[in-house]
């Protein structure tokens, strides 16, 4: 059985293979999980090349995956939308020792092992970003100098502000500040955003009165030519 994430070794780098066809809230979090267990590996600063196999990223979601993985701090290369990696590329070691001193059986589904497997994730990603994995709950506020990622809802009633990126891996209903000291090129990304006010620096964002904010596709708020714009994915 193939895993939803792993590594390939090829002529130009270190490639991050994903199988694009599972749900990408879950498959963030796949990424994060692999990662902090092939860290020793990674080492603190990678630049990784993306393969989604056969099926392509969109841009909103390449754009998140970005975000992702400078928080923990590796960059982007470049994405391989729809190629297979190629029979050239070989397996790289390292991280197949790392698989190996997991100690986890080969069946067994990997959202299964998720909670445990970040159980330190906030350490690894403390130089460049806070990982909340809980819901979020009215009345709360979550502020952070960084990107801030949450795995889990964030419920109508609270806040985050963030001066970097704000990431929901989950519902977000509530207030967000991204840029929150002025970064225009901070991003929101949502699986599901139905906040009824956005910030992304000085801009604001508010849903229309009446208007139902209920969505059922990720959507990104970026700034784009100084208008501040809520993109479907």
């Amino acid at each position: 059985m193939n895993e939803p994430v792993s590594f390939k070794g090829n002529k130009d780098g270190i490639v991050l293979l994903l199988d694009s066809t599972i749900e990408f809230e879950l498959l963030c979090q796949m990424i994060v999980q692999k990662l902090w267990q092939s860290r020793s590996f990674l080492g603190e600063h990678t630049t990784l090349i993306v393969n989604s196999g056969d099926m392509s990223l969109n841009e909103g979601q390449r754009l998140a995956l970005k975000v992702l993985l400078q928080s923990l701090g590796h960059e982007v290369k470049y994405f391989l939308p729809e190629q297979s990696v190629s029979e050239q590329e070989t397996t790289a070691a390292e991280p197949e020792a790392v698989e190996q001193t997991a100690h986890e059986p080969e069946e067994e589904p990997v959202h299964d092992s998720l909670s445990e497997s970040l159980a330190g994730i906030e350490h690894y990603l403390a130089n460049g970003a806070l990982a909340v994995r809980k819901n979020i709950r009215s009345g709360q506020k979550v502020a952070y100098d960084g990107t801030l990622i949450v795995f889990g809802d964030v419920n109508a009633g609270a806040e985050l502000v963030a001066t970097g990126h704000i990431l929901v891996l989950g519902t977000l209903r509530g207030v967000a500040h991204a840029g929150c000291q002025g970064d225009k090129n901070a991003i929101v990304y949502a699986t599901q955003l139905c906040s009824l006010q956005l910030r992304i620096a000085d801009m604001i964002a508010r849903a229309p009165d009446g208007e139902s904010t209920e969505r059922r596709v990720p959507e990104i708020a970026r700034i784009i030519d100084n208008y501040l714009v809520i993109e479907e994915l």
